[in-house]
């Protein structure tokens, strides 16, 4: 048995010995490189946006690759309109290209080329240009009746201007040295409001809008008066960047009109003889708007800086019921007593008051019992009161008096940078003791300046009459801001400086920023 067991394992051994030496003549040779009839697919291709129109794209190399076909479409992955196509040599990837406008879809594909193999398929990627508006600290610049110089980034590929308004849409191309310059002259433009886009053929790369205006252009020196009484109703009458226009004063205003300085330097408006500029006219309704824009009105009479006008508008009992009055973008100096004044025993009614992106410089030196608003009887009304984005200077009176009217609906105060407001003592910042208003009174990302004078360091505050709400949000006070009654100091936010290390050159009403940066107050100062 031990016998027979011992010729099996040597039977099997010799088994095993022939089958491994078979196995040995059947080896193939070994594999050193894999064989493929085409390029691999470029692999991770990715965008990056920068600047709004900037793509960077990025993929990983693949050997065999002698360059790189990639195409752009502005489409997502249809690839049916392209706009760019380049050869790329694997050196030169990441690949940066501009593209012709923001907030759109574009795609983008790439494949591999190669002198020995069939070119790759392609790798494809869909992306967003971010959005972007090539107006953006630019601006339109009226320069006469119909007339504007359009202002944009230079140097960005655009193809014209689109005008779009009510009445419909007008188009203006681009020059290439318009495009290279940022800027377009434009002189046949009609009187509307518009939604400007700048385009990149089709494409929007921003947009902004606009106010065309004007029906009477009048040259500097010009009669004022002269033209306000030949005007039509709703006319706006443009002055020159600049000029300077006297006139007499205490005119009666019984039409809507609008007086509008061209853009640029601020045409200079004074009245040569009476007490105040103009009176609200019987004649208007509520449907009735008196508007002024970008002008600078000085209250010397003359010229003369020992005779100061009472105000813009002073309402000595006569009646009237108009439906706005508005202040935009305008400078009021030195005038001596408020900017509008009712009173009398006969009903005044204004449905809105609107000072927007002025500067009040010096107002009250002749009487502080005013103020930029005065109306202090119960038939004197102003149904909505809105201050905004404006910078109040200087006042040796009240800022708001508005004392027993009983048709208010609210008084907005916005964005507002205040300086020696009041600068006397007795006077309140407002003082609404008795008013009737229904929404209440806001005063919002506002900074309240110096109020030190004399041996008196403060003034009151915000007097506000029962039953009216008071509400201040994200303002703020300098150290130098002090209330002796009524006072709202515990309702600002504490600045921890005096107006004089926050701001530039307050007596020079440069109201930069010197010492920090606050986000509130007269954005021109930002």
């Amino acid at each position: 048995m031990n016998r027979t067991f011992k010729y099996i394992r040597i039977l099997l051994g010799l088994i095993v010995v022939l089958a491994i030496n078979a196995c040995e003549d059947d080896i193939s040779p070994v594999i050193e490189e894999l064989q493929y009839d085409r390029l691999f697919t470029p692999l991770d291709l990715e965008a990056r946006i920068s600047n709004q129109t900037t793509v960077s794209l990025n993929w990983k190399f693949n050997k065999g690759i002698d360059s790189y076909v990639l195409e752009i479409s502005d489409d997502s992955l249809q690839f049916s309109n392209i706009i760019h196509t380049a050869t790329v040599a694997p050196d030169e990837v990441p690949y940066v290209y501009e593209l012709p406008a923001g907030n759109s879809q574009y795609s983008a594909r790439v494949k591999g080329t190669s002198s020995e193999t069939a070119e790759s398929k392609w790798a494809t990627l869909a992306f967003k240009s971010d959005p972007e508006n090539v107006f953006n600290n630019y601006d339109i610049v009226m320069t006469g009746l119909g007339e504007i110089t359009v202002n944009w980034l230079p140097g960005k590929t655009v193809s014209s201007l689109l005008f779009v308004s009510a009445d419909g849409e007008v188009e203006y191309d681009i020059s290439a040295e318009e495009q290279a310059a940022g800027v377009k002259y434009i002189s046949d433009l009609p009187n509307a409001t518009y939604q400007v886009q700048i385009l990149n053929s089709g494409k929007v790369r921003g947009f902004q809008h606009y106010v065309m205006e004007g029906d009477v252009f009048l040259p500097s020196g010009e009669d004022l008066a002269a033209a306000i009484a030949s005007a039509s109703p709703g006319d706006v009458i443009i002055l020159d960047q600049g000029g300077t226009y006297p006139f007499v004063g205490e005119l009666v205003l019984d039409k809507s009109i609008k007086i509008k300085g061209l853009d640029g330097e601020l045409p200079f408006v004074y009245i040569t003889e009476g007490v105040k500029f103009f009176e609200i006219g019987s004649g208007l309704t509520p449907a009735d708007t008196l508007a002024f824009e970008n002008l600078f009105i000085s209250g010397y009479v003359n010229q003369n800086t020992s005779d100061q006008v009472r105000g813009i508008f002073d309402a000595e009992n006569d009646a009237c019921n108009v439906g706005g009055l508005k202040f935009l973008g305008c400078k009021m100096y030195n005038i001596g007593r408020q900017i509008v004044r009712l009173r009398g025993g006969a009903d005044q009614t204004i449905g809105e008051y609107v000072v927007d992106d002025c500067i009040i410089h010096d107002l009250g030196r002749a009487s502080g019992s005013y103020g930029v608003l005065s109306a202090a009887e119960s038939n004197t009304n102003v149904r909505v009161i809105r201050i905004s984005n404006s910078t109040i200077d200087s006042l040796v009176c009240h800022f708001i008096r508005y004392d027993d009217a009983v048709d208010c609906e609210s008084i907005t105060v916005e964005n507002c940078t205040f300086n020696k407001t009041p600068f006397a003592s007795g006077r309140y910042l407002m003082d609404v003791r008795n008013a009737v208003i229904s929404a209440g009174i806001q005063v919002k990302n506002c900074i309240f300046g110096n109020t030190n004078y004399g041996d008196d360091p403060s003034i009151s505050g915000i007097r506000p009459a029962d039953g009216v709400t008071l509400t201040i949000a994200n303002s703020y006070a300098t150290t130098d801001f002090v209330n002796s009654g009524y006072s709202i100091v515990e309702q600002l936010n504490p600045l921890g400086v005096s107006s004089t290390d926050l701001w530039t050159d307050p007596d020079k009403v440069d109201y930069t920023f010197s010492s920090m940066e606050v986000d509130a107050g007269d954005p021109r100062w930002k």
